[in-house]
């Protein structure tokens, strides 16, 4: 029992070193000019929505641009060969479901994908819940995941400040 007690800063100490190398190997956010018109985009690519193995193997993405500055794009995926039809969340109990669906090309390989419209506001209720349901409804069915501070699992949460941080900047200048 000792020689346990001794191995648990060890083994704590790798926990948490596995999981901020996670975090430095997704996907970061990044801003970006449109070649076509200049205008800014902050685009984060989807990562991981779920805080653990037990729920829906969900990711998101989202992206602004400045040409529609009052929405966030969302890229909403699970796992296989199926459609997204949409996506709702509880955020610590709101129910936010009015998100459209931005283009009507599901992609499909080992995530199916959709792009999804939601507002700003609603958005950043979404980053900053503390416990945020994310329901990804299909043809026939639905999952659930979860993220916020209450479920410090997903990956998705990490990316959230950066994003929103460039985000502000964009915005104003």
């Amino acid at each position: 029992m000792k020689n346990q007690l001794r191995l648990l800063p060890f083994l704590v100490l790798f926990l948490t070193a596995c999981a901020s190398m996670n975090d430095k190997m997704t996907p970061s956010v990044t801003v970006i000019k449109d070649q076509f018109d200049g205008s800014v985009i902050v685009r984060q690519e989807p990562v991981s929505a779920a805080s653990s193995l037990s729920e829906g193997w969900h990711t998101l993405g989202f992206e602004w641009t400045q040409n529609h500055p009052d929405v966030v794009f969302l890229q909403v995926g699970v796992s296989g060969v199926t459609n997204v039809m949409g996506v709702a969340f509880n955020v610590d109990g709101e129910i936010i479901e009015n998100i459209s669906k931005a283009s009507t090309l599901t992609k499909y390989g080992n995530w199916s994908t959709r792009r999804l419209v939601m507002s700003y506001a609603d958005f950043e209720k979404v980053a900053r819940g503390k416990d945020v349901k994310m329901k990804v409804m299909q043809i026939d069915e639905y999952s659930v995941s979860s993220f916020g501070a209450a479920n410090s699992g997903a990956i998705v949460n990490s990316k959230f400040e950066p994003f929103l941080d460039e985000l502000w900047k964009a915005r104003n200048g």
